[in-house]
Parts: C-alpha cells; structure tokens; sequence
C-alpha cells in the first residue's frame, strides 16, 4: 500500500511539474506571438498613415481645368507660386514616411518630387499666367507620373499586410540625386 501511494504522489508530482512547464512554455509563446501581432499593428498604422499622406498629395494633382486657350493645366497652378511650394513641402514629408511604403512608391515619389522641384524653379518670381503656362507645358508629365504613382500605391496597399516582405526587400540608396532640367 506504501508502495502504491509512493508512486502516485510521485506520478502526480511529476505530471503537476511537467504540465507547469507545458503551461510556462505555452504562456511564453503566446506572449511573444502577441507582442509580434502588436508589433506588427503598429507597423500596419504607420504604412496605412503613410498612404493617406500620399493619397492626399495625389488629390490635389487630380483637379484639372482648362485655360482660356483650351489646354489642359492642374488646378495647382492656378493658385500661384505659394500653393505650388506648399505642395512641394507637403510632398517633401510625404518622401519622409518612405520607410513605411514600398520602394517603388517611394521611386515614384522621389521622381515626381523631382519634378516638382524643376517646376518650382521655373515658376519662382513668374505672374499667374506665366506659372499657369509652365503648367500646361508639365500637364501630361505631372498627369503620367499621378497615375503611376497611384498605380504603385494599389500594388503596396496589395501586400500591405505582408511587413516582413516590405522590410526584406527594402533597399535605399546612399545618394539622392536631383536633375535640374534647363
């Protein structure tokens, strides 16, 4: 009879040992697991926030008009020398959220910053029909680069979920160079 309740308080010793550490290990794997969901919420918020950004500043270059001539410019340029900086600044922190997206949407913004940088240049001291034709000239440019960049922006919402391809696959450059054109 000892022997028999010797080897059932030490079976149930050893099963209330094994089933704490199965418990312990449990435990840590779910937390780990949901730091890792956490984690990657966060990182989720900050790609969705960075989009928006972007979203916005293609808004402002979907509006188009007609000039008195028939050709057609965005309504940026109508609205002078100062909105067409503050797009440029917007798009300046746009480019700043580039961590956060894709590296082709984050090429294409960095193109297309470009290109508003030459424009700016063009424009700087000009009166409202002199930035209005420098507007007409850049039409179907800025329009390219809108739709490709809106396109770029629907294949990096596709694998907006997917946070470790967007961190494997991202590579920058040491060197950003800006083309002056003439």
């Amino acid at each position: 009879m000892k022997d028999i309740t010797t080897i059932i308080l030490t079976s149930s010793l050893i099963a209330g040992v094994i089933s704490s550490l199965i418990s312990f290990f449990i435990s840590v794997t779910l937390r780990k697991m949901d730091f890792r969901n956490d984690y990657y919420k966060e990182i989720l918020k900050k790609r969705l926030y960075a989009y928006q950004f972007i979203e916005n500043q293609i808004v402002v270059m979907k509006a188009v008009v007609l000039g008195d001539d028939g050709k057609p410019y965005h309504m940026i340029f109508s609205q002078g020398e100062e909105k067409l900086l503050e797009f440029q600044k917007d798009m300046g922190l746009a480019i700043t959220y580039s961590l956060w997206i894709d590296d082709k949407t984050s090429n294409s913004l960095d193109e297309l910053n470009n290109l508003f940088f030459n424009i700016n240049n063009q424009v700087y001291g000009k009166s409202e029909d002199d930035v209005i034709k420098i507007g007409q000239k850049y039409y179907q440019k800025v329009a390219d680069f809108r739709i490709s960049l809106e396109n770029d922006i629907k294949n990096g919402l596709y694998d907006l979920h997917d946070i470790k391809k967007i961190f494997k696959r991202k590579t920058k450059s040491s060197k950003r160079i800006i083309y002056k054109e003439n």
